[in-house]
């Protein structure tokens, strides 16, 4: 019963994971023609803020593998 618990577990976290990492390939709007400094400071903003989600969902996916592979021992 324990490694059904953990496999089930690890298997939520790596959808979850999988989850997070899609909401960072959705595309932003395209920018106009000639930006605005506040415009370009967003894009620069969201892209740092997708590098950082990305890094989360790459950790919980890891944690969610770990526990999937504690189920089979």
């Amino acid at each position: 019963m324990r490694s059904l618990a953990l496999f089930g577990l690890g298997l939520g976290f790596v959808l979850m994971g999988a989850g997070l990492f899609a909401l960072t390939l959705r595309k932003a709007k395209a920018p106009p023609a000639n930006p605005t400094k506040a415009q370009q400071r967003e894009q620069v903003e969201l892209a740092a803020e997708h590098k950082k989600m990305r890094l989360g969902a790459a950790v919980v996916v890891g944690f969610g593998l770990v526990l999937v592979g504690l189920a089979y021992l």
